[in-house]
């Protein structure tokens, strides 16, 4: 049951935040919409989760505890589940590392997101960037009415060092 205690937490948190993920979006679909939420349905949702979490754990190690006390008649020790939880562990890190690096939050930054953080740090209400194809490499800033109020090279934010 130990062994089997981290890769089981790992996808009950994976499971749950999908779960999460999907009831959020059916809240504001079907439900409450684009109008400010009252923070009853964010305190649902986070309630949501942590039972879906602690649920899904709980199931997990049971499942993890009956297949352990049924190994109990083995004499020798087994590698095969050393690995296999080990193996669990590792898949599961490596999809919410993928997932992070696919959404931007860890690796390096796009351009889009450069930009866009270098206006809000400027204090512009918006920014855009041309489309890709076109080659060009121009960070627009906006003001609150829609204006383009900067316009900077991507090299200039960047630094020379930069793709």
């Amino acid at each position: 049951m130990l062994l089997f205690g981290v890769p089981a937490f790992l996808a009950s948190i994976v499971i749950s935040l999908a779960v999460f993920g999907i009831a959020a979006g059916a809240v504001w679909l079907f439900v409450l919409g684009d109008k400010p939420w009252p923070s009853s349905a964010g305190n649902m949702l986070a309630a949501l989760f942590f039972v879906v979490c602690a649920t899904l754990w709980v199931a997990l190690m049971f499942v993890a505890y009956n297949f352990g006390k049924k190994q109990e008649q083995l004499e020798a020790f087994n590698a095969r589940h050393v690995v296999a939880s080990l193996g669990a562990t590792a898949l599961l890190v490596l999809i919410v590392l993928s997932h992070q690096w696919r959404v931007g939050n860890i690796g390096t930054k796009s351009y889009g997101v450069l930009c866009s953080q270098f206006c809000q740090d400027k204090g512009f209400a918006a920014s855009g960037m041309p489309p890709r194809e076109t080659g060009a490499a121009i960070c627009s800033c906006f003001d609150a009415q829609g204006r383009e109020a900067a316009r900077v090279p991507i090299s200039a934010i960047t630094g020379p060092q930069s793709k």
